[in-house]
């Protein structure tokens, strides 16, 4: 035994007592740590949400800030390990987390009231910085910190100490998973901080528990758990002959941090840009991705490293070819974070098997954290600047497979019997590229699925075909992918936006926000004629489809319409509702939104129809606090990103600013469309809570005269007037019905939602 087994405690007895006591003291902290460290993340995420808009971005800026934080966290630990002594370590860590309650509690900072029209993403890391950036630095320094004083224990655990990373990661997912089914749908965000307060009163207390542990046992024991850096290694990769990691193993960890980090970013805006920009689907992907680092940091291993990367290789190809497809059905999420948290246990893995000795603890942490904040700007910063399109995805999935070690081997001993998939492949592509001018892209991608599939099966011994297998099916999905001749893509902060010409009995140009189409106009007829004068609204916009039925029917209660506020542009067809004298102002929150509706080589709506139409860039809830109350006759809320209405647009904050922006009989229309979430019962409880009436478009398309050949798409439609007469003739019409609140309906607040709740009602409603 080492001299760490064999130190003496006094008696037999009092060992055991003494090693139980420390390990629980340090688990304990540990995970509490985590706790805290993940529950503040969605916490300040949607403290900040009503302030700067819905956008999936949001997210991506958080992770980068997180990430960053963590890597000072984890300079910091490391830099007290190298240049302190234990004692004194142990007194500046437990000074600086005390020095944290000053900042105590978390609150939206000011100076911060308006987020800038350009910028915004630096706008948005200085706010993260000011309003919760200390005590997230300081928290993330436990996790290293904690297990290098745990290796100066004396605990015989103390050789490897890294199981212990598992148990903080243990309580991250913990703190991730109250967060949806607890704290969002039960707590307010008020109870919701007071009890993070507390908690870090709590870790205060424990941290300096930890170090008074380690300090007395360092001293009993005249600092003999040194003798841990003469224990051997489990690395795969040995360190070199003097102990210290070289710069290829430390790039190397760097590497199998980045990949895993930058497709956390990547899945998470995949997934938000078509459910819902909300911390609840922030949380599901990083959910996953600690999870993984629990399940591969435990001392025995649950799931084999060979099964991870059989299944590993099966998941990635179809995933792929989906992705090119832009199949958006709900179990589409499910696909997403099942092919992430694979990719991540691959990365994962191979990272835990080259730890190195516990001495160098703390700089294995912090080249990890190196990669994280690495992977983040590259997904979120960088590819939105390089990139027209969400390119970043397929690569990084393609870049796990050369974070695999068997991969890594395979490449210094190439034969044939890696190379005929690609052959077949090719050949294959090739095929489809003669044939490209017929038929459905979308079902040849498809029935290349069970054949890359069979690929995979037949190659399942030899990583590198494989990982041919799957770069070459990225090839052939861009070989076939677009259906339409693409005019015009552009990407922004708030998403990819792109314009397609679509022939078929005529030309129409087509606006696509993400995977949703957000509008179309007919340029020419059948005979290739180029249409002028008045455009006619196509999609959900249509002339006698809910909106416009909506519209016209307030218009008609009133006698006229002087003020209108539209909250989101899209192509400007709802410009072609307007009467004339009537003033009607936009409110768009992504500029290229506004350039693109501007551009008549796409679309003539704005030109056409909205000439004095008034235009503010800028979130919509936040740009109608400038306008005087009062003003408007309808507010017209159709803000989508991707297929999302932004949560805080439907809120009682909002709704009660919506009311005071509006004249006494003033009426708003929703346009809550959504494949993924049930809406109505929403606008059913804010409207209650507002003491207002409520209607919503019956869902049936015959009598809407919905035609989705000639793009006349269904909608739903809600319209809120606290005036009841105002909606008498939506009354009268018994295409609308009446919408009521559930009895116990809790309203959506900027403290409080329940996405979860709203999903499954749309799931349970099989429509």
């Amino acid at each position: 035994m080492t001299a760490i087994g064999t130190l003496d405690f006094g008696s037999r007895s009092l060992a055991s007592r003494s090693q139980r006591s420390v390990l629980a003291v340090f688990a304990v902290t540990m995970f509490t740590s985590a706790l805290l460290l993940f529950g503040i993340q969605p916490l300040f995420a949607k403290l900040v949400l009503p302030r700067v808009g819905g956008s999936p971005a949001v997210w991506s800026v958080a992770l980068v800030f997180f990430q960053t934080m963590l890597l000072l966290g984890y300079a910091y630990a490391h830099l007290l390990t190298r240049s302190f002594s234990s004692r004194v370590g142990v007194v500046i860590h437990v000074s600086v987390i005390v020095a944290g309650l000053l900042f105590l509690p978390i609150m939206y900072p000011s100076g911060f009231e308006e987020a800038p029209q350009s910028g915004l993403a630096l706008w948005l890391l200085a706010l993260f910085a000011v309003g919760v950036g200390f005590p997230f630095f300081i928290i993330s320094a436990n996790a290293p910190l904690l297990q290098y004083w745990f290796s100066r224990s004396g605990h015989p655990h103390s050789i490897d100490p890294y199981f212990l990373y598992g148990a903080s990661n243990l309580g991250s997912f913990s703190a991730l998973l109250l967060y949806p089914f607890v704290m969002e749908p039960l707590l307010g965000l008020d109870a919701h901080t007071e009890i993070w307060s507390w908690g870090y009163s709590v870790l205060a207390v424990l941290v300096g528990a930890c170090g008074v542990l380690m300090i007395r046992l360092a001293w009993q024991f005249h600092e003999q758990p040194a003798t841990v850096d003469d224990a051997p290694s489990t690395a795969i990769e040995p360190a070199t002959e003097t102990g210290i990691p070289g710069w290829a193993i430390r790039l190397r960890w760097i590497c199998l941090s980045l990949v895993p980090s930058g497709l956390l970013v990547s899945v998470t805006v995949s997934i938000t840009t078509d459910v819902a920009a909300a911390p609840f689907l922030w949380v599901a992907p990083l959910a996953l991705f600690l999870l993984t680092f629990v399940l591969t940091f435990q001392r025995v291993r649950s799931i084999r490293h060979r099964t991870v990367l059989t299944l590993h290789s099966a998941i990635t190809a179809p995933m792929i070819v989906l992705l090119f497809i832009g199949w958006n059905h709900i179990s589409m999420v499910a696909m997403h974070l099942a092919v992430f948290f694979v990719s991540a246990m691959v990365c994962h893995g191979e990272l835990v098997a080259r730890r190195p000795k516990a001495r160098h603890l703390t700089e294995f942490y912090l080249y990890m954290s190196v990669g994280g904040v690495l992977g983040g700007l590259f997904a979120s910063l960088i590819a939105p600047q390089i990139f027209n399109q969400v390119l970043e995805y397929p690569i990084l999935l393609v870049l796990v497979f050369f974070c695999r070690g068997d991969v890594v081997a395979a490449l210094g001993r190439l034969d044939w019997r890696d190379l005929w998939p690609a052959g077949l492949l090719i050949s294959g592509a090739f095929g489809l590229w003669l044939t490209k001018n017929g038929g459905d892209q979308n079902a040849d991608l498809l029935a290349g699925v069970p054949i890359m599939i069979a690929l995979l099966i037949a190659t399942r011994k030899r990583a590198l075909a494989q990982l041919f297998v799957v770069s070459l099916s990225i090839l052939l999905g861009f070989s076939i992918v677009s259906r339409f001749e693409i005019l015009d893509r552009q990407r922004s902060f708030f998403g990819v936006i792109s314009v397609s010409a679509l022939d078929r009995d005529g030309l129409y140009h087509l606006l696509m926000h993400g995977t949703t189409l957000h509008g179309a106009e007919q340029r020419a007829d059948a005979a290739g004629g180029e249409l002028s004068g008045r455009p006619e609204p196509l999609t959900y916009f249509y002339m006698s489809g809910p909106l416009a039925v909506a519209v016209k029917q307030l218009r008609a209660a009133s006698g006229t319409l002087s003020d209108v506020a539209l909250i989101g542009v899209g192509t400007g067809a709802m410009a072609c509702h307007r009467e004339p004298g009537e003033r009607w102002r936009f409110y768009e929150i992504d500029p290229d939104i506004m350039r693109v509706a501007r551009d008549t080589r796409y679309f003539r709506f704005l030109s056409e129809c909205g000439e004095s139409a008034g235009v503010v860039i800028g979130d919509g809830r936040i740009s109608l606090t400038h306008e005087p109350d009062g003003k408007f006759d309808v507010i017209v809320l159709d803000a989508f990103s991707s297929d999302t209405v932004p949560a805080h647009l439907l809120t009682r904050e909002a709704l009660a600013l919506y009311f005071a922006k509006m004249k006494p009989n003033g009426a708003i229309v929703l346009h809550i469309s959504n494949r993924h979430m049930d809406l109505a019962p929403i606008v059913a409880a804010l409207a209650n809570d507002q003491n207002a009436t409520a209607f919503v478009n019956a869902k049936d398309d015959q009598a809407w005269s919905v035609d989705k050949e000639n793009l006349r798409f269904s909608s739903r439609v809600a319209v809120v007037a606290r005036d009841r007469q105002r909606l008498s003739r939506l009354a009268a019409d018994n295409r609308w019905e009446p919408l009521v609140a559930e009895p116990g309906a809790r309203p959506w607040t900027d403290n409080y939602s329940n996405i979860l709740g709203a999903i499954y009602r749309k799931l349970t409603a099989g429509d």
